[in-house]
This record gives structure tokens, sequence and C-alpha cells, in this order.
């Protein structure tokens, strides 16, 4: 907010650290809106004016790009305000001609052919002399200090015909290889940690913890049976209709009964009761499972005539079908007897996540019932947490839930997005995803509760369920074949493809394409930094911080204070 920005940018720091930092972001994104200037929301106005009032500002994310290279340049000119050696000063080609610099960079764009034009890039900021031999020639020829990282326009002039022509021959690498994304963004995949070895330990930054993942074919998706089918129908109908509505831009209310839907058959049914006003909504009080979700009951209403028909053919169809969850029943038999001969995923411990509530407790109430003896915990949010044992459920507090966790005493965990972050669960050693969050970054966030520092398993298991022919299923489809090629490319799945989602579910599929299409084929920047410098304190020329001569000092000669 505006109050709490003013008084944090009136201080001065000695560092700031900005973790998750993709949500500082330029609101207008897209191809429609690429010549406007930058609308930046809250966070992003608040680096830019925190940024010289800091000696060190870290940005750190895992998608610096979303849909869009300019985010990344967003970043970077952040970082760039009172410390012009990122992007150069205010009059430098890189933050004057930000998306000619992208396209540059990309290869999008020709490479300038005439030698002047490219000194123009090349000048501000001028990259150090230890990138290539021919700027450490061109730093000689004109004298420019290793720590300068300016040099003027007319210094063209002062360049040898020999510079001027590497300048020439050379001007597409430099562009490629020496641009300042490259320069200031230091990529980390977990791949490279796992197999980058530290030189004080002589083991991997991080120990490997493979993920075998199940239920990713094309026939491992959970089927509907006839009348749950129908159900289902009903439910894309009534999306369909409410999505005609003038006026409604939301595509979470357009979407609202098949996301709960494809959670669970208990969710939709729920939701649906809700929106007819036949429920009451305290199970929705005091956690919002999605942004913007408010009373459900209230957000679609009045209904329309058709709306609510289809309303109640889809509930009379779930009534009729009197059948248990064929997603339950797959949990219960991956918990007990295991899948593709991994043995029963219960004696590894397991986490089981839904997006909802109602998803989460109905399926822990469950197989409360089918495990008498088993001590089946909930952990959600705002006081709902709580442990069922022999099918009685009583409230505990979430960090009695870890602990008890943490020494071996509970090993079957069923949670919503709540336990998706600032979790450790390293002692199970298993994860079953009973919905598929339309916010794909959640999927990356609850496989890290068990694929951490910590976990005494080298491999754990992670299964995706989702209904046959549903919402999920078919992007599943549309995005199987690029999925790995965009976690290669960003680290994790951008937030914004959530957005095909609604696009399927309200089958748009020119959209959805067009969705897919919007995320860059490439990064703006490569996999430069391929190694972690180790220091030789022995002939270290580095000048040390005071308190850590002091320690040093103090070090007795078998290393005790």
């Amino acid at each position: 907010s505006e109050p709490v920005r003013t008084l944090l940018a009136g201080l001065r720091f000695e560092c700031v650290i900005v973790d998750e930092a993709h949500h500082a972001r330029r609101r207008n994104l897209g191809p429609a809106k690429r010549h406007q200037a930058a609308d930046g929301n809250n966070l992003l106005r608040f680096l830019e004016r925190v940024a010289p009032r800091t000696k060190s500002l870290l940005l750190a994310t895992a998608t610096p790009v979303q849909i869009d290279p300019i985010e990344a340049w967003d970043l970077l000119h952040a970082l760039n305000i009172g410390n012009e050696t990122v992007l150069g000063t205010k009059w430098s080609r890189w933050e004057t001609r930000a998306r000619e610099g992208l396209g540059l960079v990309l290869g999008r764009e020709e490479p300038p052919r005439e030698p002047a034009e490219t000194w123009e890039w090349l000048r501000d900021p001028l990259p150090p002399a230890a990138e290539d031999t021919r700027i450490a020639a061109i730093r000689q020829t004109l004298g420019v200090a290793e720590r300068a990282v300016y040099a003027a326009p007319e210094a063209f002039e002062a360049l040898r015909p020999s510079d001027q022509a590497r300048l020439r021959d050379a001007g597409a690498d430099f562009f490629a290889e020496h641009n300042p994304y490259i320069r200031q963004i230091v990529r980390r995949t977990r791949e490279f940690l796992e197999e980058a070895i530290d030189p004080t330990t002589n083991e991997p930054y991080l120990p490997r913890v493979r993920v075998r993942l199940f239920g990713e074919g094309s026939d491992a998706s959970v089927a509907l049976s006839g009348l749950l089918r129908d159900a289902y129908e009903a439910a894309e109908e009534f999306c369909e209709e409410v999505g005609k509505r003038p006026g409604l831009n939301s595509g979470f209310l357009k979407t609202i009964l098949l996301r709960r839907v494809g959670s669970t058959i208990v969710a939709g049914r729920r939701t649906a009761e809700r929106i007819l006003g036949r429920e009451e909504t305290a199970d929705d009080e005091g956690e919002r499972e999605e942004e913007d979700e408010g009373d459900q009951r209230s957000s679609l209403q009045p209904l329309l005539t058709e709306e609510e028909r289809l309303l109640g053919r889809f509930l009379a169809l779930l009534e009729q079908a009197g059948e248990e969850d064929p997603k339950y029943r797959a949990v219960e038999r991956i918990l007990l007897e295991g899948v593709e001969g991994t043995g029963p995923w219960l004696e590894a411990g397991c986490i089981v996540f839904s997006q909802y509530f109602d998803s989460a407790f109905s399926v822990a109430e469950r197989l409360s019932g089918r495990l008498p003896a088993e001590a089946v915990a909930v952990y959600a949010g705002s006081g709902r947490s709580g442990v069922f044992r022999d099918g009685d459920f009583v409230r505990l507090e979430r960090e009695v839930i870890k602990e008890s966790v943490r020494r071996g005493e509970m090993r079957l965990v069923v949670g919503t997005d709540a336990a998706s972050e600032g979790l450790n669960l390293q002692r199970l050693g298993t994860l079953i995803n009973l919905d598929l969050p339309w916010n794909p970054t959640r999927l990356e966030q609850r496989k890290g509760r068990i694929q951490r520092i910590g976990q005494v398993r080298e491999t754990v298991f992670v299964y995706n369920m989702r209904y046959r022919d549903s919402v999920e299923d078919r992007v599943h489809e549309q995005l199987s074949g690029r999925l790995a090629a965009i976690r290669d490319l960003f680290g994790q799945v951008p937030d914004t493809l959530q957005d095909v989602w609604v696009a399927t579910a309200l089958r748009d599929e020119e959209r959805v394409l067009e969705i897919i299409d919007e995320v860059p084929a490439q990064h703006p920047f490569n996999l430069r930094y391929d190694r972690i410098a180790a220091v030789d304190w022995e002939s270290c020329a580095e000048v040390l911080d005071a308190r850590v001569q002091v320690a040093a000092l103090m070090k007795g000669w078998n290393g005790s204070v």
C-alpha cells in the first residue's frame, strides 16, 4: 500500500532481498500493449523507489519471465536505479530502447552492421575486460580503467581500425554473449546445484532428491461413470451459460463450478448448493482457497433461469449416481497397494494435496473410516486443522501437526494449499495431488514440501490425478508436449499459464493456442554461469568485512573460539 511504500522508501538500507520477485511486474502486458509505457504494480513501484536507498538489492525468483521478456527488463531497470552499472546511464540504449535491445538479445532483430552503431550499444554499460579479449583490447586502446563501466560516444573515433573491424565482424556475438541480461541475471537450476560440487565440502551444493512422477499417461486419468460423466457435462454447460452473461469479465466466476468439481465430486456438489443458497458458506469463511473467491452464493446472484436449471440438473445427476468418488478409491488403492510396483505409499508416509478444504476434509474423513487405527491429519488454514482418530475429528494447531510429522508420529496428512508454502515434510516420501491447480506454480510448491534438504530418500513419488475428459485432462493434453520445455526454460511453469485452464473451460480453443504461443520460445539470457567460483583465501586480495576479520582472529589454532 502507498503508506507502507512511503514509510519504507524513506529509510536507508544496507541490503534488501526480495523473494518471489516476479510479483513485481507491470500490469499492461501482452502483444497489444507492447508500445505502452510500463504501468508497474505496487511492488515494482516500491523497488524503483527503494533501489537508490540501499547498498545491495537482490531479486530472487524462479520465473523472471512470465509471458514477456520485458518483465526481465523491468527487474533490471529497478536494479539500475541509483546504480547505473546494470543497464547503463539513463541515456543508454539498453535503458531507452528496451524492446529493441531484447530483440537483439533474442535474435529477433538483425544486429547493426555499422561499427559505430554497435559501439552505441556496447559502450554503455561497457563490459568488463575479462569477458572477451576483444573487449579487453578496446579498453586498452581507450585507456579505460577496469572498474569503469562507461565510455563516451566520441571514443569511437579513438578506436584503432582493428578495433572497429572487431566491432563490425563480431557485432552479433556481442549481443548474444555480452548483454546486460546474462551479465546481471544468475540462473541456478535445481539440477545444476545437485551436480555442481562445493569445493569446501567436496559434495554437491544440494543433495539430489529425484522425483518419480505417476499419473501422466493418457490412460492414467480417473474415469467417471455414466451418471457422474453426465453431471460433469452439466457443470460445463452451466459455466458456458454463465460465460454468456454481458459484463461478466471474471474468468474465475465463469468457471468456479468446473474448478471445484474438477477437484472432487464433493467439492462440486457443495459449491452448487452454495450458489443455489441451499448450504451455508461457513466452510469458506476464514480461508480463501483461491484469490477473489469471496461468497460463492452471492457472487453469481441472481441466477438466470437457464443457469438455475443446469445447476439443478447437475445436483440431480449426482444424487442419482450415489457413487463414491473414483478419485477417493484411487487414493485409497495407492496408499494401501501402491502403483507400478512401488509398494504401499502409506508405509513411506504421504501427503495428499487439494486446492479446496471441502475436498481435503472429505478425503481425510473417508480415509479415517477405512483406517481406524491410523491418525489422519488435516492441514488447512484459519483454525480448521486437526486430526481424525477412529473417525472422530479433533482440532489441532498446525504447529502441533508439523511437529508430530517431524517426530514420525504421523505419516498421513491431507492438506489444502495452505500447506504448500513454508511447510517442511521431509519425513514423508510420497505425495498425491488430488487435483491439478489452475495456477500451475502451486504444483511446484506442493512438490517442494517433500523434495527438499533433509529428505532421507533418494527418490520421492508424486501422483497427479485428473478426471478423464475434464478441463484438467484437456489442458494436460494441450501442454504435455511443451511443459518439459517450459520448465527447462523458466525453472518452473509461469503463473500466467493458468489462463489456459480458463480458456479451455470456456471452449475458447483459439485463446488457448494464443496464450501458449505467447510463452517465449527461448530465454532472454543463457545459462552463462556454469560454475560457482571458489575463493582461495590463502591468496585472496579482497578486503574482508571487519566482523569477518574479528571472527577469524578470535579462532584458536584448533579452530575453536
